[in-house]
């Protein structure tokens, strides 16, 4: 199998590169799709709001002419006869204009979320370029909206010739009925048509919709330069982050060995390991750790320990569980007490002279170990 180019784009997008799109308003939405949901709640409000709208209509209609007779013919007279005219009109055609707009708002909410962003409408020097509008004109995305757009003709084409023809019957036969007859007919033979119209664009708005969705991950897929180049975007150059952890890990360093001086004595094992333990029965429940290392760092404790007099006491298995079970910063575990409690009862006993410094452990009795 051939390797793909540098510059191919071969990844998934990642959440950030989403994110960005979608800030510029570019995301996966059929407009197909919307058509059909609001030419299929247009044609199902129709069905239902219809009749009492034409008989509210009706109504209206015949009381403005029977008005008409008596009613004052001026400018102020007929200025409030279209306000009023128009008032009720609004108020006719209200509840399907919000159903509309409703329809029309929640399809788009489905597909792409709710997302507003200024940014198509910016203007920008790229759109004014005759080599890209070329582009677009004659590119893939065209020529299928082309197509697309002659198959919904023939569809509703179609769709029309097979409804009115299965009805030809019955529009001869309309010279025999009256005009309210007529028009229920061809109402009813509206709302048919309106629906399977609007079923089969829903049908074709699925599958735009599915196609969009592809062609939308296929156009915000990235190469494996970009995928490197965010993630050093995002985290920084790794040289960068190799030099802050060099300059955490060196202060830490630092911190831990200015505690080795404070310390009251350094356990060893007795050259590959160092921890160094402070305890102050005032202050502290159990001894803490305050420094530990291994190989060179355990030399340097060591040398630090010896340069301020800190005793180094030399027992290889304390050394070993102190180094793997407590971290720097950190008192011993209970099990450990009696091992601690001996090494600082064997170092208080090897120098008198820091009987003030040194204390036993709290609860070195109970373990059997005293000064």
């Amino acid at each position: 199998m051939p390797e793909p180019y540098a510059g191919e784009k071969t990844e998934p997008a990642t959440p950030r590169r989403r994110e960005e799109v979608r800030k510029k308003g570019q995301v996966a939405k059929s407009t197909d799709l919307n058509s059909a949901i609001v030419l299929l709640a247009a044609t199902l409000s129709l069905y239902f709001l219809a009749p009492p709208l034409v008989r509210m209509l009706i109504d209206v209609t015949r009381s403005y002419f029977y008005e008409a007779p008596a009613a004052e013919i001026d400018a102020d007279s007929m200025q409030a006869l279209a306000m009023r005219i128009g008032l009720q009109v609004s108020g006719f055609f209200l509840p399907f204009m919000m159903i509309i707009i409703t329809s029309a708002f929640l399809v788009n909410v489905v597909q792409v979320g709710f997302n507003m962003s200024a940014y198509p409408l910016m203007p920008r020097i790229e759109k004014l370029s005759p080599v890209a509008g070329f582009r677009r004109m004659f590119s893939v995305r065209s020529f299928a909206e082309l197509l697309k757009a002659m198959f919904k003709i023939v569809v509703v084409g179609v769709v029309a010739y097979l409804t009115i023809r299965a009805e030809m019957d019955r529009l001869v036969s309309l010279m025999n009925v009256d005009v309210w007859g007529a028009w229920v007919f061809f109402g009813k033979l509206c709302f048919t048509l309106g629906m399977r119209i609007a079923i089969a664009f829903l049908a074709i708005g699925l599958a735009d919709y599915g196609f969009q969705r592809y062609q939308f991950e296929q156009d915000i897929k990235m190469t494996k330069e970009e995928v490197r180049q965010e993630i050093k975007d995002f985290e920084g150059d790794p040289q960068i982050r190799a030099r802050v952890r060099r300059v955490r890990r060196q202060l830490a360093i630092s911190r831990m060995m200015a505690e080795v001086p404070r310390a009251h004595v350094v356990v060893t094992n007795p050259t590959f390991l160092a921890i160094a333990l402070r305890y102050e029965m005032e202050k502290m429940h159990a001894p803490v750790v305050v420094a530990k290392g291994a190989r060179l760092m355990a030399e340097r404790i060591r040398e630090v320990a010896a340069l301020n007099s800190v005793p180094i006491v030399e027992n290889a298995p304390l050394a070993q569980m102190l180094y793997k079970s407590v971290e720097v910063g950190s008192q011993i575990p209970e099990r450990l007490y009696r091992a601690v409690a001996e090494v600082l009862a064997y170092v208080y006993q090897i120098d008198k002279r820091s009987r003030e410094r040194w204390t036993p452990l709290k609860g070195a009795e109970r373990v059997g170990v005293r000064p």
